[in-house]
């Protein structure tokens, strides 16, 4: 039997540790919420095919349903009526100062909104998702006093940009950091990577697992128009098929992998890719692919609702991208009992064993990922091996109801911390308000 013996400051360090972990379950516990809460989440950019908003979108209708006040105000480029329309308790407002660029005159603006609109709320807690909103949301919440503030760490801002950007962002999060009470973030990498960068060190932070409706991709059928999507006849069998679910955005490098796809497969070749997803890069994908000439293996199929038809249709899925949380399709990949193929992202080897369940590419180069994608979906027995790998994970850590319980969980723990009891009573008796916050 290995013994492990932490000798000196060591076992006084994990001493304490174990102390302050076991005294911070214990209250949480004690907390509930004896009245509603007026809950305000902050996104810059809402609309059907991010990971993030699906995300965001979930907790506001699970926290509304639950009793709370629940407000979404979001950016410009976001599709407000698309939300608004869905028929949720959850009431949406669109900040149309608040824009995804960095601006100095629009930055500004949306910090004045937001501050008058979380005032106006009467705000209890503002909870801040991604980078752009998480910076302008948390100063506006500050300056507004509001009682309890919270940030969702969807991703890093500060990982794998250039060295000028990394400046920007850390000081930007450095600033921001100390008026937070919380960090939630979707992975252990990101936990790992803010503590290397000496962020929030003094606050809570709490890993909340991305929830999805994992069942519906387990044992879910091909869809019904396959053939017209991947371009075969009436006739034909399946050719081998790698997806790629995402934003057509930069950030996703969807470009950089199909002119790799390109370089690596050859015209007539019984191999698709599929690439489903919305956004602003999706005239010049188009271009792409007509001016690479090779639309006939490679498909772009716009959104889709049935993502899990998708994954079932596939042999195996691929994600190109260097920033990242932790991504939902390589979750649902999985979940539907399918490989994956991703770029070296920090945290991804809580879901992904690589050469096991999956491949993780050691090179950063988004053609390196097609490459290695094109090799496995190729080999028969490596895909078999695989494929029978991925069928086997457990994802249930990533339901909607473990990433409920974890978020009230959290919310608790926020609601315990002895600044935001005397923030919530500081601003009820200043009011003159009746209002009793306790805690049984």
């Amino acid at each position: 039997m290995r013994v492990l013996r932490i000798a000196g400051n060591g076992a006084r360090k994990l001493g304490k540790s174990v102390m302050i972990h076991r005294a911070r379950e214990n209250v949480a516990r004690s907390v509930r919420f004896e009245q509603p809460l007026v809950i305000a989440h902050v996104q810059t950019r809402m609309n059907r095919s991010g990971g993030a908003e699906e995300n965001t979108w979930a907790s506001c209708v699970h926290q509304a349903q639950s009793g709370h006040v629940v407000h979404l105000f979001c950016g410009r480029s976001s599709d407000v009526e698309e939300y608004a329309a869905r028929g949720t308790p959850v009431r949406v407002h669109l900040v149309d100062e608040m824009v995804r660029d960095v601006s100095a005159q629009g930055d500004i603006a949306a910090y004045r909104r937001l501050s008058a609109l979380f005032g106006e709320i009467r705000a209890d807690v503002v909870h801040t998702h991604t980078s752009k909103a998480g910076i302008v949301g948390r100063l506006a919440a500050s300056n507004a006093k509001v009682p309890a503030i919270v940030h969702g760490v969807h991703i890093l801002p500060f990982s794998n940009v250039g060295l000028a950007e990394k400046v920007v962002y850390l000081a930007a999060e450095h600033i921001a950091a100390p008026m937070t009470d919380h960090f939630i973030h979707v992975s252990h990498g990101t936990r790992e990577a803010y503590a290397l960068a000496r962020l929030g060190g003094n606050r809570l932070h709490s890993v909340v697992r991305s929830g999805m409706d994992i069942d519906r991709y387990q044992n879910a059928a091909w869809p019904e128009d396959w053939r017209g999507l991947i371009g075969v006849a009436p006739d034909a069998a399946k050719p081998r098929t790698i997806l790629m679910m995402a934003v057509l955005e930069a950030r996703k490098r969807q470009a950089e992998f199909i002119t790799g796809f390109a370089r690596v497969t050859q015209r007539g070749e019984d191999i698709r890719l599929l690439i489903a997803g919305d956004g602003p890069d999706r005239d010049r994908l188009a271009a792409l692919v007509a001016e690479l000439d090779v639309g006939d293996r490679v498909k772009l199929l716009g959104h889709r609702s049935d993502p899990e038809r998708l994954v079932a249709l596939a042999d195996l899925c691929a994600l190109a991208s260097l920033r990242e949380g932790l991504p939902r399709t390589i979750v649902q990949s999985l979940a539907g009992g399918k490989p994956a193929v991703v770029s070296p992202l920090r945290g991804i080897e809580e879901i992904i064993e690589s050469g096991v369940n999956g491949i993780v590419v050691q090179r950063t180069d988004a053609e390196s990922v097609a490459r290695e994608a094109a090799n496995l979906v190729r080999d028969d027995m490596r895909l078999a091996r695989m494929t029978h790998a991925a069928s086997s994970v457990t994802v249930d850590g990533w339901k909607f109801a473990s990433m409920f319980a974890q978020l009230d969980q959290a919310y608790r723990e926020t609601l315990a911390l002895p600044r935001v009891a005397a923030r919530l009573a500081a601003r009820d008796a200043a009011r003159g308000e009746q209002e009793v916050y306790r805690w049984a």
